[in-house]
């Protein structure tokens, strides 16, 4: 009779992007409703004649929610359901509960991939990949195909490398043609699913080695693009119109947004306002100063200095959060509250001096900027609103295909920022070559760029240390207010100049090339303290303790010597007001 195997529901460390391994945590709101949908597939078996006589899980209990939701929904109960610590998941020692993308950048994709998914390695601290190998044959051999034999059909809910484990076993592949299967969460897979997931083309292992590799270097990836799209405009001459430019720009952003809103929890974004308060201290000063250079006016460069400062978050903050290890949670709430907000704001603070006597100076000064605003409100709805619905549609109607997007695919979202910044630095870099005027002035704003984004750092990092966040807010406090959306600017600004008078100035490529160089800077910065904490003083053994009274069984006992242990993941604040997210990986 057959078997089958599941990935329990999305957990809280797959939603932050962390490594669980033997820690445990509950499962998600999605994952809760992947297991339904999972379950409603299985119950549908029925109908086809086949009864579910034997359900297996892990003791961890994002596992045993799932089977739970399983068992609930079957047409007749399973004569026999085992909790058992042999389908328990990997021990990723030192890194458990870690940002996985800080781990992968730490230790680079030779070693991650030595690490994680070598027979002949282990991450520092954890379980070999052949002892991990060896149980779960063990387990296949001595349990479940006795039992599918006896003519018992058996469904087996357990974690990642587990199912991938009994891929191997079931394909009756060599050990060492392991590679990452991606098994996505909460889809039933039967042993021919398994065996087409083993047999599956060389090309598939490439395309997750190129995943790994955007992800690890992804910063890196995007200032060489940067520096490569302002040398090929030199070289080519190609003058590339705003609307051309803008429409481009946009598109590439909502390829990050779609995925970037594809993990977000419809309840992470209560109460978005509370962000905003907490970061007004370091958000008033720039709102007083933009308004105060948009006030000014009659001065392109003073507009566009007054637009930066005014910038919400770049719509690529959470993705950045995901990535360096931040809140994440806090980085979505404040980029979408910010980016809804701070127009209103704008628009408030250019209308008042007009209402004003006296105000006919201010009043050009709106007319002028006029287009650049309705570029600004174009542009977030086609890269952050049409996109964020399109990813919360597909989360409530197909909650496995949006995990599966959102766990295996989320790459593509930081792909699309590397063609998007050789655009940009393309389309800024003067068509006629760089004169010795234009070198001068380029040099100036980037200077000026510079110092700038270099003062907003310091003040945050003061802020930060004068009202001390957790260390996941606190990053997200940094990216979120050292990351302006550069992207939007530039819009505005391949719009602004024409209207002015002027033509497109290496003023926006100044900016440009800083911001992207400065995203490198800081994933550096981030990365030196994540060394340090996985230094051997500095990062002790995840704790463990006692699996306990945790496996047991109605019926029959399958015991496991020398069983792993488990320990709780200490869960982040995902909701307003510090509310846990009920989510888990």
């Amino acid at each position: 009779m057959p078997l089958y195997f599941i990935r329990h529901g999305e957990s809280q460390a797959n939603e932050q992007n962390r490594f669980a391994g033997r820690l445990d945590a509950p499962l998600t709101t999605l994952g809760r409703r992947q297991a339904e949908q999972t379950a409603d597939r299985v119950a549908a078996l029925a109908a086809n004649g086949i009864r579910i006589d034997e359900v297996h899980t892990s003791t961890l209990r994002r596992a045993q929610e799932t089977a739970g939701t399983i068992i609930d929904r079957l047409p007749e109960p399973p004569d026999r359901v085992t909790v058992d610590e042999a389908l328990i998941e990997r021990d990723f020692g030192i890194y458990s509960g870690r940002n996985k993308s800080l781990v992968k950048k730490t230790i680079g994709f030779a070693g991650y991939t030595e690490a994680f998914h070598s027979p002949t390695g282990r991450p520092p601290g954890g379980e070999t990949w052949t002892e991990m190998y060896a149980r779960v044959a063990a387990y296949y051999d001595d349990v479940l195909l006795p039992a599918s034999q006896a003519g018992r059909t058996v469904l087996v809910v357990a974690h990642k490398y587990i199912v991938e484990m009994f891929a191997l076993v079931v394909a009756g592949a060599r050990p060492e043609s392991y590679r990452d299967f991606k098994i996505p969460n909460a889809r039933p897979l039967s042993e021919d699913d398994l065996r087409r997931a083993v047999a599956a083309p060389a090309a598939a292992g490439l395309l997750n080695d190129l995943g790994e590799i955007v992800e690890i270097r992804l910063p890196l990836l995007i200032a060489a693009a940067a520096g490569a799209g302002t040398a090929a405009q030199l070289a080519l001459g190609v003058h590339v119109p705003a609307w051309v430019f803008t429409l481009t720009l946009t598109a590439l952003l909502s390829v990050g947004s779609f995925f970037a809103m594809l993990r977000v929890n419809p309840h992470t974004l209560r109460r978005p306002l509370a962000s905003l308060h907490t970061a007004w201290p370091l958000l008033l000063p720039r709102l007083a100063l933009g308004l105060t250079l948009l006030w000014a006016g009659h001065s392109l460069p003073l507009e566009l200095a007054g637009l930066f400062l005014l910038l919400p978050p770049a719509l690529v903050v959470p993705t950045l959060s995901l990535l360096w290890g931040g809140d994440y949670f806090f980085a979505v709430r404040h980029t979408v509250a910010a980016s809804l907000a701070l127009p209103v704001l704008l628009l408030a603070g250019l209308a008042l001096p007009v209402m004003l006597p006296g105000g006919v100076a201010q009043a050009h000064t709106l007319t002028t900027l006029e287009p650049a605003l309705l570029t600004y409100a174009a542009v977030l709805l086609a890269a952050l609103v049409l996109p964020g619905a399109g990813a919360q549609a597909l989360r409530r109607r197909d909650p496995i295909r949006a995990g599966a997007l959102s766990t295996n695919w989320n790459w593509l979202g930081g792909l699309a920022l590397i063609p998007l910044a050789g655009l940009a630095t393309f389309a800024l870099t003067p068509p006629t070559g760089l004169t010795a005027a234009l070198a001068a002035h380029l040099l100036l704003t980037t200077t000026i760029t510079a110092a700038a984004l270099t003062a907003l750092r310091g003040l945050t990092a003061l802020f930060l240390r004068l009202r001390p966040h957790d260390t996941g807010l606190g990053r997200d406090m940094f990216i979120t207010q050292n990351t302006p959306n550069v992207f939007l600017w530039l819009a505005m600004t391949a719009v602004l100049a024409p209207t002015t008078g002027h033509h497109p100035s290496v003023i926006g490529l100044g900016v440009a090339l800083v911001f992207f160089l400065a995203v490198y800077v800081d994933e550096r910065i981030f990365l030196r303290a994540h060394s340090r904490e996985l230094s051997p003083t500095a990062a002790p053994q995840a704790p463990q303790a006692s699996a306990g009274s945790a496996g047991s069984e109605t019926s029959g006992e399958h015991k496991t010597p020398h069983a792993p242990a488990r320990a709780d993941l200490p869960l982040l604040p995902s909701g307003p007001g510090g509310v846990q997210s009920d989510s888990a990986a």
